[in-house]
């Protein structure tokens, strides 16, 4: 019970923001799967790793395919494969972390 109560409480920021019109990726992925722990493995959560997010969205590959033809492809990255997170942050707004050496300007990341 205390750990149903804990998820739900640790859960209820997604909720409340829910209804804004630029939703934080978190928001995102609780409107497809609806609970916490289809990304978070482990309970109290801790952060998602790139191998859980490239678990259901397959690898850098396939993500620099799909986001192909725009201006940049950051899944199409010298980099090799960088972590998710650099530039995906669930629950706060995301960044583009190829600003740390080059400047693109008015890049929005999902």
């Amino acid at each position: 019970m205390k750990k149903t109560a804990l998820v739900a409480l640790l859960c209820l920021p997604l909720f409340s923001a829910a209804g804004a019109a630029d939703k934080l990726l978190a928001d995102r992925h609780m409107d497809r799967v609806g609970k916490c722990e289809a990304c978070h493995q482990t309970m109290p959560p801790k952060a998602v790793g790139s191998k859980q997010c490239l678990a259901c969205h397959g690898s850098y590959d396939k993500l620099a395919a799909r986001t192909d033809g725009k201006d940049i492809n950051p899944h199409a990255s010298h980099l090799e494969d960088p972590d998710c997170g650099a530039c995906h942050r669930g629950h706060k707004k995301p960044v583009l972390a190829c600003d740390e050496c080059h400047e693109f300007k008015g890049i929005k990341v999902p």
